[in-house]
């Protein structure tokens, strides 16, 4: 059975914010939610590298994810990206190239609530679960990058406030709203 289209025209979304932010959950409630939309997340396009090292293939797997964005977008679909820390005005740009528009969501927490969310991450992660960071260090590395690069928008949400589930409807009217109005950016 096909999802109902969020839109009938294609954009690109980008959700961005620290580890244990919520993106991940807010991002597949979405993907459940609507079709036509290519999933564009980097972590899964790391796991594909079977002895994947950050120090010698974050640019690689960084490379690839654009590639992807690229060609999904030129064939029709919609794009969500989770997080953009590394050159976010690279995937932006190709939007920009292929006249699509594209929306900016910054899902947050306060410090002591990702702390919080990162130790159960941590306890996920002893009891077999498959997670993207448990390392302390990376993981304050990734906050103090996240709050170095983050971009503005008017799509600012407090995950310790709102649900997943309410973000992911927030994004999605704002994304129906705001491409009823659309001709072109550019």
């Amino acid at each position: 059975m096909s999802k109902e289209k969020l839109s009938t025209k294609q954009f690109l979304l980008i959700i961005n914010g620290p580890s244990c932010g919520g993106k991940t959950t807010t991002a597949d409630i979405l993907l459940e939610r609507y079709g036509g939309i290519f999933n564009a997340q980097s972590d899964r396009i790391k796991w594909l590298i079977s002895d994947y090292d950050s120090g010698t293939h974050r640019g690689i797997v960084h490379q690839m994810t654009l590639a992807t964005i690229e060609v999904a977008l030129k064939n029709n679909l919609s794009v969500l990206k989770q997080g953009a820390l590394y050159e976010p005005e690279n995937i932006i740009q190709i939007a920009k190239d292929l006249d699509i528009p594209f929306f900016i969501a910054n899902i947050s927490a306060p410090k002591e609530v990702l702390d919080k969310r990162f130790l159960g991450r941590i306890d996920a992660k002893k009891n077999g679960v498959k997670v993207a960071n448990v390392d302390p260090v990376r993981f304050q590395e990734l906050y103090d990058m996240y709050l170095a690069t983050k971009m503005e928008t008017s799509l600012e949400f407090d995950s310790s406030i709102k649900t997943p589930e309410d973000i992911a409807t927030l994004i999605g009217k704002h994304i129906q709203d705001e491409l009823s109005k659309y001709t072109s950016l550019w």
